[in-house]
């Protein structure tokens, strides 16, 4: 009889939650499936050449049509186009070779070819580790990762900015501990020391944005009625909140 009547309460409950979860698991699978496609849909550029291979249609579009007809079909393996606008879709791709005036994208990278263009994350990733000494160039790099959905290439380009002293990665990243601009996609938890630390060494080397940062981090910490209380619990004020930048 109790069971009975628990379970006529807690049925609906279970049914409500029971929907919730679906929902929420159906927005990750979009969620990964937008991403995937987004990768699946990148073509590499390769200026001034044409391709070789299995030619599936031939036809004359404008340069942008022709990228369109193809990122939308997953069989087409990749494009040239023509100064006089005939566009080809292949395939298979087996070559590229050199044809000043034309272009050609693929979706994967031509082997025995120059790089293309826009080469792989990863692949400029391995190329500025060598090349950027002040992390201006992998600062970039990381934003552009983090917007096509690699947070792997987007994490070590930003890490290595801040290593090379770039101070504009410094202060992104600590945006991201910030409990008012928290980036849940980027780091794990907010940390408010961690954030305080970065605004005060940075405005310490005489970043003013830091300085500003550090300043309202520092009020908001300070305001019992914030709406971020919780994340001051164990933050250090006394070592980041008294005294001045400039003694």
């Amino acid at each position: 009889m109790l069971k009975s009547s628990l379970d006529k309460y807690f049925l609906p409950f279970r049914g409500c939650m029971a929907a919730v979860a679906a929902t929420m698991l159906l927005g990750l699978t979009l969620s990964a499936v937008a991403q995937e496609s987004s990768t699946a849909n990148e073509l590499f550029n390769y200026p001034d050449t044409v391709l070789n291979g299995i030619v599936s249609a031939q036809f004359s579009k404008p340069m942008e049509e022709c990228r369109k007809l193809c990122e939308a079909r997953s069989g087409c393996q990749g494009f040239d186009h023509s100064q006089k606008d005939e566009c080809r879709l292949f395939a298979s791709v087996g070559a590229g070779r050199v044809n000043v005036g034309s272009t050609a994208e693929t979706r994967s990278l031509l082997s025995n070819y120059t790089d293309p263009t826009n080469p792989p994350l990863a692949a400029r990733l391995a190329k500025l580790k060598e090349t950027d000494a002040d992390g201006h160039e992998l600062f970039a790099l990381s934003k552009e990762a983090f917007k096509r959905g690699d947070r792997s290439v987007g994490l070590q380009a930003i890490n290595l900015a801040m290593q090379r002293g770039n101070q504009d990665a410094k202060l992104e990243m600590a945006k991201w501990y910030d409990p008012r601009t928290f980036a849940p996609d980027r780091v794990d938890a907010i940390d408010s020391n961690k954030a305080a630390r970065s605004y005060f060494e940075l405005a310490l080397e005489g970043n003013a944005q830091a300085n500003n940062l550090l300043s309202s981090l520092c009020l908001d910490a300070s305001d019992t009625g914030s709406s971020h209380a919780n994340a001051y619990e164990n933050f250090l004020r006394t070592t980041y909140c008294e005294g001045s930048i400039s003694p």
